[in-house]
Formats: C-alpha cells, structure tokens, sequence
C-alpha cells in the first residue's frame, strides 16, 4: 500500500493533506535534479518514446512542473496537436478540486464552460481552448480537442457509472486511443476504472458508496441538467496502481518510464483493457484483498 492509500484509510482528509505536502517537497526536491527539457527532445520523447502518430486519439494525464519545461508550457499543447495532427483527437481529465464524494455532498453545480479544472495546468489550459468539447459530468468530466471531440464526449452523463460504455475513457477504445503519462506515473491511470464499471456487480470490489447522487450541472445552452453519478468511496481507494502494472501488464500494452529522472507511461486502452478484465474475472485488481466483496482466488 502506497502513503496516500493509507491516509486514506487511517485518517482522510487530515492524512491526504499531510500526504500531499510530503509529496510536493519531495516532487520539488527531484525537479532540483532535472536538467532543463528542450523542446527538440521533449518532441522526441512524445513521437518516438510515448508512440503517438498523426491520427491518434489520445488520452492525456500530465503534471507539466514535473517535467521541469526549457520553454514556456504552453508550447506543450501545440506539440501535441501537432502530432496527431488534423484527424487526431486530445482528451484531458478536467476534475473537481475535491474528492468526487465531497463534491456531490456539497451540492456543488456542475457548469460545462465555467468550472475550472484542477488535474493540471495542461488539462486547463486544454478545457480554455475555443474549439474544446467537454463532458457532461459534475466529477469526471474529460475535455477533448479534435476529430472525435464531440462524439467522444457526447454521453457521458447518460450512466450513473462514470466510466462504463457511456464515458470518454471507455469510447477510445472504438478508436484504437493511446493513453500517455506526461511528469505522472500509471498511478494516475483513471482508465484501469472502466474495467470496474464494465464488470459492475462481477467486479471483486464495489468501489463507490451506496449514494446515488443527482447532480445539477449546467450544459452547453445554459440549462440546467440533473446528472445522476456514483461517487468513489476513498476508503477503497487505496490501491497501488503502479505495482499492478508492473506486476501483472506487459509492457509493450502499459508501461512506466522514467527518462532523466523525469515520469512518463504510455498505454494501448484495447489491449489494456482486455488484460486487466481478464484478470478481474480470476480476482485480480488492482485494489488489496481488504476492500474486496467477495472471496476471490488472489489479489495483488
């Protein structure tokens, strides 16, 4: 179990916190030994490292002050875009700055143009794009720029399982999506839920509370529009990701990198997704034994 897994199962909102500052000295304390990433390499690590191609569809999860940038951040998205090119599709997380349970107890509206995102000053600069689409969903919204935006993001709030058939992480798989780290590991993954959703009930662990939440969100048109959403229960939150990848995954299908000190992963969502169903279906998750409904043949 890794730190945070554990404040969030002694004390949560104290321990995430404290989590969170011994986090951000130790991030600051490795960026000290980072030389300066050009945008010649930071090119290169994104074409020939990461694997993307004009055409791709994309999936993002990124913590840019972790790559420690030679030129502005900005630039980031732009070499991005001008990968995939015209016919590629970008995605971004644009979450709550909140847990999702906390958000929906609270009652917070939900506005699609106007809630900022905090998964990252990438993920926020991408939601401000002019010809971004965004996900109609009060915790897990996803912006998406591209060929795919609308499609990709249409349905979201049609199921109350935020990333079953209806998601923009379970749609990239129609399309062959890549799913890249950018100064994050697989830790961050939020894909590795659609195989929680797609299971439901024959899933080992029911990851969300009880509640079935009606949230008020407000559209594209500016009408209101009630949303009804589950919310992850942090208490079983707790699992290590990371070691699940490395452990259970082959590389050539998810794989952790670290270049220069720096955090990178890159993914296939299809085959991804095929492996870690199958073993779901023999007991093996990514969450520990103790959260566990049922009585499985192993865990990790």
């Amino acid at each position: 179990m890794n730190l945070r897994g554990l404040a969030n199962r002694i004390f949560p909102a104290t321990g995430i916190a404290l989590m969170k500052r011994a986090e951000k000295r130790i991030q600051k304390a490795r960026r000290a030994f980072m030389p300066p990433l050009n945008e010649k390499d930071f090119l290169n690590i994104l074409v020939n490292t990461l694997g993307l191609t004009e055409g791709d569809t994309v999936f993002v999860h990124s913590s840019i002050d972790q790559v420690n940038l030679a030129f502005p951040f900005g630039r980031v998205l732009v070499l991005l875009q001008s990968v995939v090119g015209e016919k590629g599709t970008l995605l971004f997380p644009t979450y709550p700055r909140v847990s999702s349970y906390e958000f929906l107890l609270h009652g917070a509206i939900f506005d699609v143009r106007k809630t900022p995102s905090f998964t990252g000053v990438l993920a926020e600069a991408a939601r401000r794009q002019r010809n971004a689409v965004r996900s109609l969903h009060p915790t897990k919204s996803v912006c998406a720029i591209g060929r795919y935006a609308h499609e990709l993001t249409s349905d979201h709030q049609a199921s109350p399982y935020p990333y079953d058939r209806c998601s923009p992480y379970y749609k990239i798989m129609a399309l062959k999506g890549k799913i890249v780290g950018i100064g994050v590991s697989t830790e961050v993954l939020s894909f590795v839920h659609c195989v929680d959703d797609e299971l439901k009930q024959d899933f080992p662990v029911h990851p969300y509370h009880e509640r079935l939440f009606e949230a008020k969100c407000v559209n594209y048109t500016g009408q209101i529009e009630v949303v009804r959403t589950y919310a992850h229960d942090r208490c079983k939150m707790n699992h290590n990701t990371l070691r699940y990848i490395r452990t259970y995954i082959q590389p050539e299908i998810c794989d952790d990198l670290e270049i220069s000190k720096r955090k990178f992963f890159r993914a296939h969502s299809e085959p991804l997704f095929a492996a870690m169903t199958k073993l779901a279906r023999a007991g093996i998750t990514i969450y520990p034994r103790s959260v566990y409904s049922q009585h499985t043949s192993k865990a990790p």
